[in-house]
């Protein structure tokens, strides 16, 4: 953990986590977590959400909470893919779902778009973007046809590095989904855990958006709640093989894993959420994220606190966090500038 922790109290195991909260308001939930149980990060979903003017509102008193409490700022997220996956409507420009944007767009036009709609999550205060998706759906039967941009590997892997291009330059951190790729799955991992249906053992056409990613320097990576029985039984999310032998070691990238939702149902069907965390966190993901229940993220906590044989791994994912965190000083708009962008014909 950091200098000031202390590996016993669960407020020191806080940091790893990133989690919803209740309402489009600074509440009493909201600054428990921040300041009590000192989470790492926040994620926004629809019932956080009414303007812009409140969204920045909402993450300027975070971030005052945040840094009050740790001298760090918090992660601040959204699934802001396009399609039927973004949480902030108009006046917010609205994406096009992936997979139109690979059919009628060009790379170059889908790092602009990620330029501009990162523009617009840094003027409300918003860091990090849960996007892009870099699976390679095989056919329409997968529940992730529409959020992928192709089913030809390398023109995926074009459009996704475009985007993420297009995020960092407009200072957003984007997050490289869902790995090691749900293309070759036919269920829902919302609901089940999907199964893995390519049968490669390499998974060539699954990892080469990812392999790309890495190199165009990709700062985050999810995990997906998907089986590889090529691999191991358990869940990529909660595997060592597929978070420290892949992506780790053969894909070669250091920067920080998230999980997927631990409350989603290819999890949580056979494990609560805090036990989903303990795991997902050994197997070697940084950041946990759950998006719901605030309980769980004060049990998860408390299960990892108890826990002496998690401290260096511990130590080892608050490191990757707190230096992505640390080089992202808030620098929050100025609310008339927030109201002017919005305000704005077109």
């Amino acid at each position: 953990m950091d200098n000031q922790a202390v590996t016993d109290r669960p407020s020191s195991w806080g940091q790893l986590l990133m989690v919803g909260i209740p309402g489009p308001r600074m509440e009493a939930v909201a600054r428990e977590l921040v300041r009590d149980l000192r989470v790492g990060g926040v994620i926004l979903f629809a019932r956080n959400i009414a303007s812009p003017e409140q969204v920045w509102e909402l993450t300027r008193d975070l971030q005052r909470e945040a840094l009050a409490a740790t001298g760090r700022p918090l992660l601040l997220a959204v699934d802001q893919e396009g399609g039927r996956v973004q949480r902030l409507k108009a006046p917010f420009t609205l994406i096009p779902a992936a997979r139109d944007l690979g059919a009628t767009s060009t790379p170059a036009e889908v790092e602009r778009l990620a330029r501009q709609v990162a523009r617009e999550l840094a003027l409300v205060g918003i860091n990090v973007n849960l996007a892009p998706v870099l699976d390679v759906p095989r056919s329409p039967a997968c529940p992730q046809w529409d959020r992928a941009y192709s089913s030809d590997p390398e023109t995926a892997a074009s459009y996704a590095v475009a985007a993420i291009r297009g995020y960092l330059s407009g200072g957003i951190i984007p997050v490289a989904k869902h790995f090691p790729g749900l293309g070759d799955t036919l269920v829902d991992s919302h609901e089940v855990l999907p199964l893995a249906q390519s049968g490669d053992p390499q998974r060539e056409v699954d990892l080469l958006p990812f392999r790309q990613a890495v190199a165009a320097g990709a700062p985050m990576v999810m995990t997906a709640h998907l089986a590889v029985p090529e691999w191991e039984a358990r869940p990529a999310t909660l595997s060592p093989v597929a978070l420290q032998v892949w992506l780790r070691r053969r894909l070669s990238f250091d920067g920080v894993i998230i999980t997927d939702d631990l409350e989603m149902g290819g999890i949580s069907t056979k494990l609560p959420a805090p036990q989903g965390a303990k795991e997902a966190l050994a197997a070697g993901a940084d950041l946990l994220l759950i998006c719901n229940n605030w309980q769980a993220a004060w049990e998860t906590a408390r299960l990892l606190a108890a826990d002496a044989s998690l401290a260096e791994r511990g130590r080892e994912a608050a490191s990757r966090l707190n230096a992505l965190r640390e080089s992202l000083r808030p620098r929050m708009a100025q609310l008339k500038a927030v109201q002017e962008y919005f305000a704005r014909p077109g």
